[in-house]
C-alpha cells in the first residue's frame, strides 16, 4: 500500500521569507512617508536627500519583488495583513497549511532600522 504524499511542513526558511516580506512592506511605507516629509521641510538641498531615499526605495522594491517570487515558488501566499496598536500580523498559506506570523511594533521598528542601515551602507 502506497502512503499519500503530503506537502512538506512549513519550516524556518518559510517563516524568514514571510518576515522579510512584512519588514519590506513596512520599510517602503516608512520611506514613502519620509520622502513626503522631506518635501515639506525648508532644507538647503532637499532633492539630494529625496534622491537618496528614492534610491533606497527602489532597492527595497526590487528586494520585495524577489522575496515575493521566492514565496510563490515555495507555495507561500499571504492572504491577510493586520496592523493594530500592539503590532502587525499576516495570515498566510504555506503549501496548504494555514499559518500566522506576528511581530510587536518594537521588534518591527528595530528590524526595519537594521534593514534600512544595510541599504544605506551604515552600521
Amino acid at each position: 500500500m502506497k502512503a499519500s504524499a503530503l506537502p512538506p511542513v512549513p519550516d524556518e526558511e518559510d517563516s524568514e521569507l514571510v518576515k522579510s516580506y512584512m519588514l519590506h512592506v513596512v520599510l517602503l511605507d516608512v520611506l514613502e512617508r519620509d520622502i513626503r516629509t522631506l518635501k515639506t521641510l525648508a532644507l538647503k538641498l532637499p532633492e539630494v536627500y529625496i534622491r537618496g531615499l528614492a534610491s533606497v526605495q527602489q532597492k527595497a522594491v526590487r528586494r520585495l519583488a524577489d522575496v515575493r517570487k521566492t514565496m510563490r515558488t515555495r507555495g507561500i501566499r499571504v492572504y491577510e495583513e493586520n496592523r493594530n496598536e500592539k503590532g502587525m500580523e499576516v495570515l498566510y498559506l504555506c503549501r496548504g497549511y494555514r499559518r500566522r506570523f506576528f511581530m510587536l511594533w518594537s521588534y518591527v521598528k528595530a528590524e526595519t532600522a537594521c534593514e534600512l542601515c544595510v541599504y544605506l551602507g551604515i552600521s
